[in-house]
Parts: structure tokens; C-alpha cells; sequence
């Protein structure tokens, strides 16, 4: 309980941000609605097999600047499967980058709450062929905790390195057995620590 209270004055402050920032002074000729990809590659902290070690993976991004130090931004992230358990997840992060913008480099801060969807196959060995994969899929709280270094080398391009801690919530939830639906055991609840790099390039319009 203690931790979801924690989640719920982040996003809370998150959202005293955003409001306080759509009252800011007038935009610049700097402050652009901004569409880019990003190649991204998460450590996951829990490490056991139902949740694989690492993944690699990507996706897309969209920023409205409201001022060259404010800027809204949304995130999607896919991890496809490339381990033994067949594990993949869906990243999706929304909230608030700040920070300061020079005439080459920008330097900031971000706060993102959102979302980790974890599905994975477990492999099943059984006597009478075909076995089913014992699967499940479980959504938790997440929130991306960061920095973020950009440079830009023309008027509309922007090259672009995230680091940060992706701490992600996990509710309890069952590992079924597909031929009976019998639950076999639990997942722990749990909060984990995952250290996300980025790289990527944005387009601003």
C-alpha cells in the first residue's frame, strides 16, 4: 500500500507540472510538436526466468515542447521475445521532460509514469505429445525515472540518449497450466529497478 501511495503523489506531482506548464510564457520559434524512434535495451532487475534477464527492442516517440525548457512527451516500447521462455513486453511511458535547451545540446530531467506488459510461454515437457506452453500475462504500474542528453545538428533534427531507471510494479497474478487451467503457483507482487537506455532521432515539425 505504501508503494501505491507512492505512485499516486508522483503522478499527482506530474500533473501539478503539466498544468502549472500549459500556463508558462509564449513559446519560442524553438517549441515544436516532435515525432521520433528509439532503439531501446532494458536490464530487468528481477532476473528470474519468467521474466527473462534482459531485452532489447523499440519504438516511437511524440513530444510537444511547450517552451524550450517544458515539453510533454508519450512513449511505446516493444521487447520482442528472444530467450529460451519466450518472454516479450509493451513499455508504454507518458509525462513531463524539463531542462535546459541550448543552441547545439539540451540536458534533462524526466519523469514518466505508465505502464510494463509482460506476456511469456513457458515450455512444457509432457509424456503424450503436443505439449502446450504454460502462458500468462501480467500489466504493472511502471514509472521512468531519468535524464536525457539531446544535440541537435540541423534546425528539425534532434539525436537523442535517455538513461534511466525504469521502476516497474508488479500485481500478484497466477501461472496457469493451459490443459486444466489449474493454478500451478503465484507470481510475487513485487517492485523492481531496471536500468533503459535509448538512442533515437526526432523530427520536429
Amino acid at each position: 500500500m505504501s508503494n501505491m501511495k507512492t505512485y499516486r503523489t508522483i503522478v499527482a506531482s506530474v500533473v501539478v507540472m503539466l498544468c502549472a506548464a500549459t500556463f508558462a510564457r509564449a513559446q519560442s520559434d524553438e517549441s515544436k510538436l516532435e515525432v521520433g524512434v528509439q532503439f531501446a535495451a532494458l536490464r530487468n532487475g528481477i532476473g528470474y526466468w519468467y521474466d527473462d534477464a534482459s531485452g532489447l527492442g523499440g519504438g516511437g516517440r511524440l513530444t510537444f515542447n511547450l517552451n524550450p525548457h517544458i515539453a510533454i512527451e508519450g512513449e511505446v516500447n516493444y521487447f520482442p521475445s528472444m530467450g529460451y521462455y519466450d518472454v516479450s513486453r509493451l513499455q508504454g511511458q507518458f509525462g513531463v521532460k524539463s531542462g535546459v535547451r541550448l543552441k547545439q545540446v539540451g540536458f534533462f530531467g524526466k519523469l514518466r509514469p505508465g505502464f510494463m506488459r509482460s506476456k511469456f510461454d513457458v515450455p512444457v515437457f509432457c509424456i503424450r505429445p503436443p505439449c502446450p506452453p504454460i502462458s500468462e500475462a501480467h500489466t504493472g504500474f511502471s514509472l521512468d525515472v531519468g535524464g536525457v542528453v539531446e544535440f541537435y545538428p540541423a534546425r528539425r533534427l534532434t539525436v537523442r540518449f535517455d538513461l534511466g531507471d525504469t521502476i516497474v510494479h508488479r500485481p500478484l497474478g497466477p501461472i496457469l497450466f493451459p490443459a486444466n487451467q489449474l493454478t500451478l503457483w503465484a507470481l510475487p507482487k513485487q517492485t523492481t529497478h531496471n536500468l533503459q537506455i535509448n538512442a533515437g532521432i526526432g523530427f520536429r515539425f
